[in-house]
């Protein structure tokens, strides 16, 4: 599982958060610029590791007499974890985009869960109860090497 960094969202959204407020635009623009490359990077590599944790599983349960290969940690690597912050707002919204039909489901860590079926491009929403707090999100897919972008548009 892989904690990700929230995409910061859309630039004029971003402008008005409340870190930003009084910082010259030259600075909110290099800000912005630089967590929406760390987001790019970590959503990059941490779906290219479970690809390749994926395909050394399968490597391992051929070579093994069709023996499937114990996982490497207790923690499924067909998902993602993220954290939602409700300090700006409740709501969240992200995109999952894909190349072909997966089942997903995802535990948005104040004991509610969602299941449904993406097949080309759907948005998941989500308002939580209490402001102020962090929950911790897990995003499972039946075939993760079917995602091809999430798109996290952060907090409202």
């Amino acid at each position: 599982m892989y904690r990700i960094q929230l995409d910061p969202g859309p630039w004029a959204q971003y402008v008005k958060r409340a870190d930003n407020i009084g910082l010259s635009l030259y600075e909110v623009t290099k800000k912005y610029q630089m967590e929406s490359n760390l987001y790019a990077t970590q959503l990059f590599e941490a779906l290219q590791a479970q690809q390749q944790s994926l395909q050394s599983t399968a490597v391992a349960a051929v070579g093994s007499g069709g023996a499937s290969a114990p996982p490497a940690s207790p923690v499924s690597s067909n998902c993602i974890e993220f954290v939602n912050n409700t300090t700006d707002g409740t709501y969240s919204e992200f995109t999952i985009t894909t190349s072909g039909p997966t089942n997903f489901t995802i535990n948005w860590g104040d004991g509610t869960t969602f299941t449904d079926v993406v097949d080309g491009s759907y948005t998941v929403d989500y308002s939580y109860a209490d402001s102020d707090q962090s929950y911790n999100c897990t995003l499972c897919f039946d075939d993760i090497s079917l995602v091809t972008e999430l798109d996290f548009l952060g907090d409202d």
